[in-house]
């Protein structure tokens, strides 16, 4: 009989060395269902969490997550291509207004201090014709630059919303040199533009209309001042964005608003003489 019982217990001691070990069940003396519940729960405990599962499946999740990163970015950089010009309507409209709302507010001061000689209508006047004069030049310079690089088929997407003046981006490294200096020319060219306009339509009969053409002929000024080197340099060989930071290192920048403020001081002196 105990022969019997130690063949037994021997047979049943192999049988639970061939199965794997649960980790979540413990089979209890006498339960006839546990050896079944071992068996159920050994995968579903050990798989998911194992070595085995993380090794197989984070390289296969990084070799789906590749492809779509670089799906988007293709599908970003093609919309950007696609469609330059997204946000010209935005900033035209917001440029219009300020040109509209600064000739408005000098127009109106002109007129109050012409019909009333008021010495503080008269302040008003010159300060919205020096406003105005701001105003006008570095929309005409920025829509010069547009215009310039947009005439070359330069790389140059407007931005999405306006950042003060500034509308667009121009691509140094995609743009040849020659969609460079078409761009460079065009900011000067439109200040000059400005002012021969000005002198053309305005009569020069009161001190803030002769102050609103020296502001804009100030700016001309300085702009050629910085600018014109820079695009004899890069005519004559230099390379674009060497000149440009050759040139913002030497000062002009800063003496570029002295040469404003003295080139419009001599042209008011100069048509407050025909007053």
């Amino acid at each position: 009989m105990s022969e019997q019982l130690s063949t037994e217990d021997a047979a049943v001691a192999n049988d639970a060395t061939t199965e794997e070990p649960s980790i979540n069940a413990v089979p209890t003396p006498g339960d006839a269902q546990a050896p079944a519940a071992v068996e159920q729960n050994e995968p579903a405990a050990v798989e998911p969490n194992g070595p085995a599962a993380d090794t197989r499946n984070e390289p296969e999740a990084d070799a789906q997550k590749a492809p779509a990163e670089e799906q988007t970015a293709t599908a970003t950089d093609t919309a950007t291509e696609a469609d330059p010009n997204a946000g010209l309507s935005t900033i035209a409209s917001y440029h219009f207004a300020a040109a509209m709302a600064a000739l408005t507010l000098w127009g109106a001061g002109d007129a109050w201090a012409s019909t009333t000689g008021l010495a503080l209508a008269e302040f008003v006047s010159l300060a919205n014709a020096l406003i105005a004069g701001v105003v006008l030049a570095y929309l005409f310079h920025e829509w010069g630059h547009f215009t310039g690089a947009r005439l070359a088929k330069s790389v140059s997407p407007v931005l999405e919303k306006p950042r003060s003046f500034f509308m667009f981006s121009f691509d140094m490294a995609r743009n040849s040199t020659s969609q460079f200096l078409s761009m460079s020319v065009g900011g000067p060219a439109a200040n000059w533009t400005l002012v021969l306009l000005l002198v053309v339509l305005i009569p020069v009969d009161t001190a803030s209309r002769a102050l609103l053409i020296a502001t804009a002929a100030g700016i001309a000024t300085s702009v050629s001042f910085f600018e014109v080197p820079v695009i004899q340099r890069v005519r004559a060989g230099g390379e674009p964005v060497a000149e440009l930071t050759s040139r913002l290192a030497s000062g002009a920048l800063a003496t570029g608003r002295y040469v404003s403020i003295g080139a419009g001081a001599v042209v008011m002196v100069m048509l407050a003489g025909a007053l």
